[in-house]
């Protein structure tokens, strides 16, 4: 069993409050809360100073060259704000891709006289995915990757007491040699987190080190009783003189009492690096950091001079040990079974650029569900993230962003080194950091020229990518994350790494349920000592698709809902995975993406915008202590059927027993199941229905309502609109159910002819130009011959609703529609009329003495539709 002691800084770029008056920038007061200052010494006794430098900057997409960042007439530049993207539009359009290129970033920047002979650094969080920055037109530095922070010392560079350009060329555009090369989430450009200024005395912790905060922090031994802790650091002299300084390294504890000090002499040459180490021997009765308790001390570390304070950094510290092996995880002596999700940055709207306050939201709405674990998918994070697990008590999961497959190339190799230790110096100090990444699916996307190659070359990167994370960090383990093959095993990936995460969706794009814990038992059983986490596993929701007979790819919330009650009960029969991480806790940019969502991928437990679904409350009512009763059918509150017949309603609650009232009448009282779920099967009457769950959790009583209006729709509805094709009913956005299809059934409505069971409900995974109602088009009944509706005499409009689907080039797909034998559609060609994968709404008045058909003529290939609805005039 292995056994991992580490104690934890969290790095902090702020360590001093000043006032505005250094610099003609905005304080991010957010972010200066969240870093946990060292002090608060007034600006003339400031040390090191750091602050935002967000506002007032300017943009153009004109990245051609270094020329454009001279073109001073800012009419030409657009202004923003930073955190910025150039995606947050464009990968969401029906315009096929979205930009990836070069940007160009500027600013002007006084500094106060104050910050004279003081170093000056520029501090960038992260921007995607090479950056050149350039000061008063001077080229200062370049930085590749996209998710991870950098820094550079820009003294030289600047000018006192006048205004200094500061200017960054920004590029996402692949390069064959920076991972992410693909992966199924969107690659947004532009500086997207936080910049910072920051000022040092000559003399100062280093802040170049890989833009780490320049002190390293271990526990070699931790327990209840008494815990060891090592400081180290690198100390820079920028100066041209030597220098004799003090370095002060104090415990603090959440009270702000110091515990412990140490002081250690240094005598530091010019113009060089020096690096100190301290122990602190005996902490006596430590408390532990942990999920239940996450109890924070702080390491303050000051370099003096003469009594003079030069620098001053505080970094939490979290004391804690873990422990893993083929059969469990243990945090400070004890069985945890790690449990979360797996967390995209982007939000609605923003894309990637997005406030400190929704990162830490994120992580808030997380811990509420009872998580004590997230893997950050599928790159390293904002600080923010990182501040907030400690804080709350969330383990952490973090990887480097080499996904599908790599390039067999040494600046690729190199390029994924320097990933791997910025990830690990910059966060190594976080306690809730407990597994380093390094690879997602790496195997998945392998080009088919070279696949054996690449394969074999992968494994010469995985092993040198493993022995650089123990060399940085020799307290934690390495993990990488396979998809459900076994060519990792075949080509012993799996024994490289100390943990292994499977991602995993049979059921989804694979067939059963069931063969998620068959594929486990023969990983257990061939390799019964080896560490497994289910890294990945989920399924599609939309929620405005719904079904009472839910099926693969339907992208149902009811699906969604099945395939992760089964998922979490063959996981609890495993006691041995050390734990989960879901996919995904929120909806997430993916703009490759087609299906239901274009461009977005909506496995979440959350809505993009950050709605909770009801699987949400699924997981909550299983992992959180919190008393939890829901009753599942917020999502699916406007329904509508054909019949009036029993429909089956789910509640989630850790109470022992729930009751479940209609209209106030008790349908009963159930124990919930050891997925903490109960059913009932519901007959809903003809309009307004309140539904009432009531339970006990200890003293507390709980209650869930939720309202659900059921409409009854036969051939006398004023209106009739079916989802042609689907299985699943279709909520559009003014709250019309276009119902799921079915046969004729004489004085009712439907297609006439036989239809495969494989195809109903089989949905496209194309975008459809011209409509938000994707799911509408992306199923059809292709060579159906009629469509009947056995409504009364009247006059009506009938809306028929086709996509293509299939064809990219005309005269593949022509057909006629006739209405009761006249012909308003003549020789229809999807392609040549309208374009390929377009949305097409035609509508006609229609008289009729008894019922309306709908025909189709085939004249080269089958004839389709996908929608059709009949509303009476």
């Amino acid at each position: 069993m292995k056994n991992f002691a580490a104690g934890i800084l969290c790095f902090c770029v702020l360590s001093l409050l000043f006032s505005d008056s250094y610099v003609n920038a905005q304080f991010n007061q957010t972010k200066a809360h969240q870093l946990s200052l060292a002090s608060s010494f007034a600006a003339d006794n400031s040390a090191r100073i750091a602050l935002t430098i967000n506002d007032n900057w300017r943009f153009s997409p004109d990245g051609a060259s270094s020329a454009q960042m001279r073109d001073t007439a800012d009419d030409n530049w657009e202004k923003i704000n930073i955190p910025h993207t150039w995606n947050d539009k464009d990968a969401f359009d029906d315009t096929p891709d979205y930009r990836r290129g070069a940007s160009w970033y500027r600013k002007n920047l006084t500094l106060d006289r104050n910050l004279k002979n003081k170093r000056i650094f520029l501090y960038f969080e992260a921007a995607n995915q090479t950056a050149d920055v350039y000061v008063n037109e001077k080229f200062v530095g370049n930085h590749i990757g996209g998710y991870s922070a950098f820094a550079f010392d820009v003294t030289d560079f600047i000018k006192d007491d006048e205004p200094n350009l500061i200017a960054v060329k920004v590029d996402n555009s692949f390069n064959a040699d920076i991972a992410p090369l693909t992966a199924d989430f969107t690659f947004y450009g532009g500086i997207y987190r936080d910049v910072w200024l920051i000022a040092t005395d000559d003399v100062h912790l280093k802040v170049t080190d890989y833009a780490s905060s320049g002190v390293t922090i271990s526990t070699p031994q931790v327990s209840e009783k008494s815990a060891t802790v090592n400081v180290r650091g690198t100390i820079e002299n920028s100066s041209a003189n030597a220098r004799r300084i003090e370095i002060v390294n104090s415990i603090i504890d959440a009270g702000g009492a110091e515990i412990a000090s140490t002081v250690e002499k240094l005598d530091v040459k010019a113009k060089s690096d020096q690096i100190f180490e301290t122990q602190f021997k005996s902490v006596a009765n430590p408390k532990l950091w942990s999920p239940e308790n996450p109890y924070l001390y702080a390491i303050k570390t000051t370099i003096r001079e003469n009594g003079v304070i030069l620098d001053d950094v505080s970094n939490p510290l979290g004391f804690r040990w873990f422990s893993y092996d083929g059969n469990g995880f243990q945090l400070n002596g004890k069985p945890i079974k790690l449990r979360g999700a797996n967390r995209h940055q982007d939000y609605a709207g923003m894309g990637n650029a997005v406030p400190d306050s929704l990162h830490v939201r994120d992580l808030e709405l997380m811990k509420s569900a009872g998580y004590n674990f997230v893997r950050l998918a599928h790159y390293p994070q904002d600080p923010a993230i990182l501040q907030a697990a400690d804080r709350l008590g969330i383990m952490l999961w973090e990887e480097i962003p080499l996904v599908n497959y790599i390039t067999i190339s040494q600046k690729f190799n190199d390029n994924a080194a320097t990933m791997l230790k910025e990830m690990i110096r910059q966060h190594r100090n976080h306690p809730s950091v407990i597994m380093w990444g390094y690879m997602n699916e790496i195997y998945l996307r392998v080009p088919k020229e070279n696949a054996e190659n690449i394969r074999k070359e992968t494994v010469v990167l995985a092993r040198n990518l493993d022995k650089l994370a123990h060399d940085e960090d020799a307290t934690r383990p390495t993990t990488i994350a396979f998809h459900g093959n076994d060519v990792y095993n075949q080509m012993n990936l799996g024994e490289i790494p100390n943990i292994i995460g499977w991602n995993l969706y049979s059921g989804w794009y694979s067939n059963k349920f069931e063969d998620f814990g068959k594929f486990l038992d023969d990983q257990r059983k061939r390799f019964p000592n080896r560490p497994l986490i289910i890294s990945e596993y989920g399924a599609n929701s939309d929620l405005r698709l719904h079904s009472n007979a839910p099926r693969r790819f339907d992208s149902t919330a009811e699906y969604q809902r099945l395939f992760h009650e089964s998922y979490l009960e063959q996981m609890n029969a495993r006691p041995y995975l050390l734990g989960s991480t879901l996919w995904n806790e929120f909806d997430f940019g993916a703009e490759l993406r087609g299906e239901n969502m274009p461009h977005v991928n909506n496995k979440g437990m959350w809505t993009y915008d950050r709605k909770p679904k009801d699987v949400h409350y699924f997981y909550k009512a299983n992992w959180s202590n919190e008393p939890v009763l829901h009753i599942a059918a917020n999502d699916w509150k406007n329904r509508a059927a054909t019949e009036i017949k029993p429909q089956k309603i789910d509640v989630y609650s850790n109470a022992a027993q729930v009751e479940l009232f209609l209209n106030g009448v008790s349908l009963g009282t159930k124990n919930t199941s050891d997925v903490k779920k109960a059913t009932w099967d519901v007959v809903f009457n003809d309009g307004e229905n309140a539904l009432v769950a009531v339970g006990n959790r200890g003293a507390a009583k709980m209650t869930d309502v939720v309202n659900v209006n059921f409409k009854l729709i036969t051939v006398n509805s004023p209106e009739i609109a079916v989802n042609v094709g689907s299985n699943a009913d279709f909520i559009d956005e003014s709250q019309t159910v276009w119902l799921a299809d079915q046969p004729y059934k004489r004085g009712s409505f439907g297609y006439i002819g036989e239809i495969s069971p494989a195809v109903m409900g089989s949905q496209s995974d194309k975008n459809i130009i011209g409509t938000s109602d994707d799911p509408l088009f992306q199923t059809q009944q292709e060579n159906l011959s009629n469509y009947r509706f056995d409504v009364p005499a009247g006059a009506y409009e009938v809306e028929l609703k086709f996509a293509e689907m299939k064809f990219d080039k005309p005269n593949q797909r022509v057909f006629d529609v006739k209405i009761n034998g006249a012909t308003v559609m003549e020789k229809l060609d999807l392609v040549r009329d309208y374009g390929a994968q377009t949305a097409l709404t035609k509508r006609f008045a229609v008289n009729t003495a008894s019922g309306i058909v709908i025909d189709f003529t085939p004249i080269q290939g089958k004839a389709i539709l996908s929608g059709v609805r009949i509303r009476r005039l």
